[in-house]
């Protein structure tokens, strides 16, 4: 017989660890291996009698569970930059950058992302920069046309080239006149100023910037005329401002090299002044609009709507008892 040997059986069933001594012999060995399956446990099992069944552990909670996650946020989207083609991709030093109409639109009030459209000449030019990041601050999303020694029918033309592309907002800025007033005639540059309004419509917020020009008598002359003429239109327009520049530069003593053209200290006063009359007169709007939107509207009165004539209602006649009838009379007869 083959020496006995202690083996220690670990039985591992439903996570409880089970270890019992038993002798194994070679003929015990060789009856286990002869047994049927259904007396032999599988290996790795355990006698379901003598194994408790396994709990499932207990998950630690720190209160009641959430199913729901947070939602994120969700960024907006915004269409791309439409840039004017039509422009030079490499415009002279005379000229603004090509014509951008953002797609992001700017943030701030009063302007609260509106658009403005900025038509002007080298003035316009120079101090566009400065304008551009104020008018950003004020919420207003700009887009300037300018081309420095352009006149009137230049801006005729480009307020056509915007239409088509349908980028004419309700505001619009227009600082033109300065290259008109020496070459073209009185009566030609108020036709197109006129026409120029005209094409704007009635709908549209215009603020026009008036001339300060100082370097000859008859250009000192002309401007004086321009100036008033613009005041004489705008009196008949009530959607067109005229933004009194030349007043502004000359109290603050905005220095000009060459009787038209301003420093740095000059354009940063003109883009400063001209975004401020921008916010003026979009309030102004803004607050007439409010105005009449909450004021009621007026119902009619009883002096000029007469009132329903009043019908008395109609009564059923009163019920009368019956007359009773006389008996009749027994008629005698002849015997």
């Amino acid at each position: 017989m083959i020496p006995s040997l202690l083996v220690a059986v670990a039985l591992v069933a439903g996570g409880v660890l089970l270890a019992r001594p038993f002798w194994v012999t070679a003929s015990a060995s060789q009856a286990a291996d002869e047994a049927p399956a259904s007396s032999t446990l599988a290996a790795g099992s355990a006698d379901p009698s003598t194994v408790a069944p396994m709990t499932p552990p207990a998950t630690a909670t720190s209160g009641p569970a959430t199913t729901a996650s947070a939602t994120p946020s969700v960024m907006p989207t915004y269409p791309p930059d439409i840039v004017d083609k039509a422009w030079p991709k490499n415009p002279p030093w005379d000229a603004c950058p090509r014509p951008v109409w953002p797609g992001k639109p700017a943030e701030g009030l009063p302007g609260d992302g509106r658009r403005v459209l900025v038509i002007g000449d080298s003035l316009t030019r120079e101090s566009r920069e400065v304008m551009d990041r104020r008018l950003r601050k004020s919420g207003w999303t700009p887009t300037f046309r300018c081309w420095g020694s352009k006149r009137l029918d230049w801006g005729l033309d480009q307020l056509a080239r915007a239409k088509k592309l349908d980028q004419v907002p309700e505001y619009v800025i227009v600082a033109l006149g300065t290259n008109d007033i020496s070459w073209v005639d009185p009566a030609t540059t108020e036709r197109r100023v006129n026409t120029m309004l005209d094409r704007l419509g009635k709908k549209r917020q215009v603020l026009w910037v008036d001339l300060d020009i100082a370097y000859s008598d008859f250009s000192m002359r002309r401007a004086d005329w321009f100036n008033g003429m613009i005041r004489r239109v705008a009196k008949k327009r009530p959607n067109v401002t005229v933004v009194p520049w030349e007043r502004i530069a000359r109290e603050a003593k905005a220095g000009r090299f060459d009787g038209i053209h301003y420093g740095t200290r000059g354009y940063r006063l003109r883009g400063r002044e001209l975004t401020k009359a921008l916010n003026a007169r979009a309030e102004k709007v803004d607050r007439a609009r409010a105005q009449e939107a909450s004021t009621p509207v007026a119902t009619p009165t009883s002096a000029t709507t007469p009132p329903a004539p009043t019908v008395p209602p109609v009564s059923s006649p009163p019920m009368s008892s019956p007359t009773p009838s006389a008996s009749p009379t027994p008629s005698s007869t002849s015997s």
